[in-house]
């Protein structure tokens, strides 16, 4: 099975996802399912998701790489308690779901993607020589780009978003599981994913 992956940064955003992805072993009745993910849709960034020309865009590469399923992750930038604002996400992602031939998953990123590295601030720590802790749901941290980069304002080495696929090599895919929980989290995520692959 072959999944694409949109997001607000192809480079970014999307590469960092199917490397974190693509440590977890998907299943079906025990067993294990060869999946692959693919980031698509090169020139469309943030709020261009959301629109006709995506679904255009997203059609022609599902055709031309005989993709399956579609993840769209998208930023909420707001608290998870802001369900209207989810609400309406969700339900702008469905409509563009509505233009394209595969089905699109929604993955609904509550602030920005960078929390999902506080799910495993460990792996973080060894790249940046930090030694910050972090024991809170990330979910629920606001700014987390900015938060990253002043753990290592002091340090020789400074977070920049163009690391983040580095970053998400590192990271545990358990932890991040484990840590990023609850409604619209990394962890709902996957179990909707896995249940629509199994």
């Amino acid at each position: 099975m072959k999944i694409g992956i949109v997001s607000e940064n192809y480079d970014n955003d999307s590469h960092a996802l199917k490397v974190l992805l693509e440590k977890h072993t998907f299943k079906k009745k025990k067993k294990v399912l060869k999946v692959a993910f693919k980031p698509i849709a090169r020139k469309i960034e943030g709020d261009q998701l959301l629109t006709k020309h995506a679904a255009r865009i997203i059609n022609f590469d599902c055709e031309r790489h005989d993709i399956d399923l579609v993840i769209l992750a998208k930023d909420l930038d707001d608290l998870p308690s802001s369900k209207k604002k989810i609400n309406d996400l969700t339900s702008k992602i469905k409509q563009i779901s509505k233009h394209t031939d595969p089905t699109i998953l929604p993955f609904i990123v509550i602030f920005e993607q960078e929390a999902l590295i506080l799910a495993d601030i460990q792996a973080f720590n060894k790249i940046y020589s930090t030694k910050s802790t972090f024991s809170k749901n990330p979910k629920f941290q606001s700014e987390p780009k900015e938060y990253l980069k002043q753990l290592t304002n002091k340090g020789k080495k400074k977070y920049k978003e163009s690391d983040t696929p580095e970053i998400f090599k590192e990271l545990d895919f358990s932890k991040v599981y484990q840590n990023h929980n609850g409604e619209n989290s990394f962890q709902s995520f996957i179990d909707e994913l896995e249940s629509s692959i199994a």
